[in-house]
């Protein structure tokens, strides 16, 4: 009981509101991600090519990332995360209301790329703010895990909306008839969660950095997390963009469909995010990030390559399905690499601007990772596309192995 009580007490007051504000996002994050392909697909019928070209949209504002920050380095952190979460919500609406049309979706697409982007060094640098020298990792998978449950509401509200309009027919046409009102009524739920997590950014006071950060900050030292955050630019745009791509046009998947995926992973990410932050502070960032890169190697080879091996379309279908899950899974080791920055970044001022530089550079591949992919599934065909996102997971391997086995300390 003494023990508990030590630990409320060393609780930062304002985390309560942070974890609630870091759901939110999670609502609409699991909404979004759930319905963003079907609705691409039933609204404009594009092309595997032309999916990959989109991406650009989506991601370009992440390639801009670090001359965002530096922009807005006049703002405490609160702040900025508290317009991204605004700015998501402005897209999101703007998907509801005129999203049938082509250059309007592209303008919304790329509204919410940059809400969410600018969100990402911000709410990693604030979630290590609480958790001081020794529990970064801890707040980290804590967070994580709260922004699991919030996802599996996001997912759960897409699974009873698209359940409402079920289709009766199979194959292509199922995934083709879905209802816009569904898709409408799910993004307008997701900008409420974005708005109310706004709010809470807003309200929050003495949490994280309270001055000017050092707008762009670009150090030999930190090449290594550079070079880390390129490949796993590649390695997680390729399932962003074409491991549910996949589903949707190869194995004629609705958002019901992903949202019991995303809700399964979910449910076990309330478990496994602490569990992975507390491997990262017991045995590492290179162990961890070693570990993944073996996963991505075993991942990549089963989804190109299901089609393959002999199995029923329904097999086939559940294999590819729990692929994705465990991708789904594995997102969350990119905590080992904000840690390993953490522990040698030379001050704290480094440390925001660093990751949104290292969020900046996964951008440079990673806006032009999906245009390739996209001709190469048209070329070719969508297993060489994943045969190449294994080659970028052996390379995380070698790369991640460099990583010495007690990081040094910040100089």
């Amino acid at each position: 009981m003494l023990r508990l009580y030590h630990r409320l007490r060393d609780i930062h007051p304002a985390l309560p509101q942070y974890l609630l504000a870091a759901a939110l996002m999670a609502v609409c994050g699991g909404i979004f991600e759930n319905t963003y392909n079907n609705y691409l697909y039933a609204e404009f019928r594009i092309s595997p090519d032309a999916r990959g070209r989109l991406e650009l949209i989506r991601e370009f504002p992440g390639l801009m990332n670090v001359f965002l920050m530096g922009a807005l380095a006049f703002l405490a952190e609160t702040r900025v995360a508290a317009l991204a979460a605004f700015i998501t919500a402005v897209g999101l609406i703007g998907f509801a209301v005129r999203g049938d049309h082509w250059g309007l979706m592209l303008a919304f697409t790329l509204l919410w790329g940059a809400g969410s982007h600018l969100l990402m060094p911000i709410g990693n640098s604030l979630t290590m703010s609480f958790g001081g020298e020794t529990k970064r990792g801890r707040r980290l998978g804590q967070v994580g895990a709260v922004s699991t449950i919030g996802s599996i509401i996001g997912a759960a509200i897409v699974w009873a909306f698209f359940r409402m309009g079920r289709a009766s027919a199979g194959g292509e046409a199922r995934v083709a008839e879905l209802a816009k009102w569904q898709f409408n009524a799910t993004f307008m739920l997701a900008a409420l969660a974005c708005i109310g997590a706004g709010i809470l950014y807003l309200r929050m006071r003495n949490v994280g950095q309270q001055t000017s950060r050092t707008p762009f900050v670009l150090r030999r030292k930190y090449w290594l997390y550079y070079v880390l955050n390129v490949l796993f630019g590649a390695r997680k745009q390729v399932f962003i963009t074409f491991g549910r791509w996949v589903l949707v046009t190869v194995f004629f998947q609705t958002p019901t469909a992903f949202a019991q995926i995303w809700i399964v992973a979910s449910a076990i990410g309330i478990w496994f995010n602490p569990l992975l932050g507390r491997m990262v502070d017991r045995l590492g960032e290179r162990t961890v990030l070693i570990i993944d890169s073996f996963v991505m190697m075993l991942v990549c080879f089963i989804y190109g390559g299901a089609e393959h091996l002999g199995l029923s379309r329904a097999a086939a279908t559940y294999l590819v399905m729990g692929c994705f899950m465990l991708d789904q899974l594995f997102f969350a080791t990119g905590m080992a690499r904000e840690t390993y920055l953490a522990k040698i970044a030379r001050s704290k001022d480094d440390l925001t601007a660093t990751l949104s530089m290292g969020v900046t550079i996964n951008h440079l591949i990673a806006a032009t990772i999906p245009t390739l992919g996209g001709w190469a599934w048209h070329k070719y065909g969508y297993e060489y596309v994943f045969a190449g996102a294994g080659v970028v997971a052996v390379m995380l391997l070698v790369f991640s192995a460099m990583i010495p086995r007690r990081s040094p300390a910040a100089t």
